[in-house]
């Protein structure tokens, strides 16, 4: 059973811009956060915005993916950009790309509270 201390106090959010709402991303982000929590339990909160330019560009669709990930301290701030490939497959990639930048920055946060 999971202590109640160890829970995100606030729900995560999740937003899109310029780029339609897809549960598949969504469940993709919600899962991501369970694993940045495994890592890192005292997170406070979490907000993910994925957001795509209004121009399409001519070789595919480049997507922004901002992570802010809230724990004691200053807040993880990471924010990835991908533009080459297909749509579906950039949107992804952007998402893996800016969650894992932010569980190595709760990585080093982690060994820098415990004194290692």
């Amino acid at each position: 059973m999971e202590k109640e201390e160890d829970a995100m106090q606030s729900e995560p959010r999740i937003a899109f811009r310029n780029i339609e709402p897809s549960e598949a991303i969504e469940d993709h982000v919600r899962r991501r956060i369970g694993e940045l929590e495994k890592v890192f339990p005292r997170i406070i909160g979490c907000e993910v915005v994925i957001e795509a330019p209004q121009k399409k560009k001519l070789g595919g669709r480049s997507f922004k993916v901002h992570v802010k990930v809230e724990v004691p301290g200053p807040d993880i701030d990471v924010t990835r950009t991908v533009d080459y490939g297909e749509a579906s497959e950039n949107v992804a990639l952007a998402v893996h790309e800016a969650f894992d930048a932010a569980g190595r920055l709760l990585l080093e946060r982690k060994r820098e509270t415990s004194g290692h």
